[in-house]
């Protein structure tokens, strides 16, 4: 399904000098939903998603965070992906739902704790903290002490506690939430979401065996469980396993 191409630049970026996001827009319907992909992913992984919002009669927004996709930049961040979402929220229009993968959960969080409205959110096997993927990033690039310890100083002196927390910053959330995680999930331990749920008032978990880390993305049983979330409405008890 081919999408309208947009970009916009923020400068200066929250990880780069500048950052040029490009942004994607699917069908014309309402209500009006957000993708944001996680760590190592781009928009486009969101297809299954975006087929059958659209056939929902849904209009979709997505983009590719920076340094991800087709988007510019070398480092990218939870608060950058949220500063990203906002921005092009600011050029779509009011949002109604939003859908977060990942590291797209923590950014999701952020950029609703900082004024982003929407009605419903969907988290896909989402980080709850962001301190373990900066450690996970440190361990990648195989940082020297010196300068990981420099990264980890840089993130506490220029986020709030809070930011780097998404149950922190949930209990403060008003928007209902439909999670889903799979309980065996290496990239995203489970135990991170039910902390989630646990502090946002109007979250729903739903533990969800075999859709892996990645799978959750196109998994039928996820696309139309957060589907019929975000165009009518899912009842039920806080934890369903």
């Amino acid at each position: 399904m081919l999408a309208d191409v947009y970009r916009l630049i923020i400068s200066p970026g929250v990880e780069n000098p500048e950052e040029e996001i490009v942004y994607y827009r699917w069908g014309t319907g309402s209500p009006r939903i957000m993708l944001l992909h996680g760590w190592g992913g781009k928009a486009v992984q969101y297809f299954a998603f975006v087929q059958a919002l659209v056939k929902a009669g849904c209009e979709v927004v997505a983009f590719d965070g920076a340094a991800h996709g087709r988007s510019s930049g070398t480092l990218a961040s939870g608060p950058a992906f949220a500063r990203a979402a906002r921005e092009v929220a600011n050029r779509v229009g009011q949002l109604d739902g939003l859908v977060a993968h990942s590291l797209g959960a923590v950014a999701s969080a952020i950029a609703m704790y900082k004024g982003l409205s929407v009605r419903r959110a969907v988290l896909l096997g989402p980080l709850a903290f962001i301190f373990p993927l900066l450690e996970s990033f440190i361990q990648q690039k195989n940082l020297p002490a010196a300068e990981a310890e420099t990264l980890r100083r840089s993130f506490r002196e220029r986020y709030r506690s809070e930011v780097l927390s998404v149950p922190e910053m949930a209990a403060r959330f008003k928007a209902t939430a439909l999670i889903l995680h799979d309980p065996a999930d290496r990239d995203a331990p489970v135990q991170g979401a039910r902390q989630i749920a646990a502090a946002w008032p109007g979250a729903t978990l739903v533990e969800l065996p075999n859709i892996g880390h990645w799978r959750v993305l196109r998994a039928k049983a996820v696309v139309d469980r957060s589907v019929a979330f975000l165009v009518g409405s899912i009842e039920g008890p806080k934890v369903l396993v």
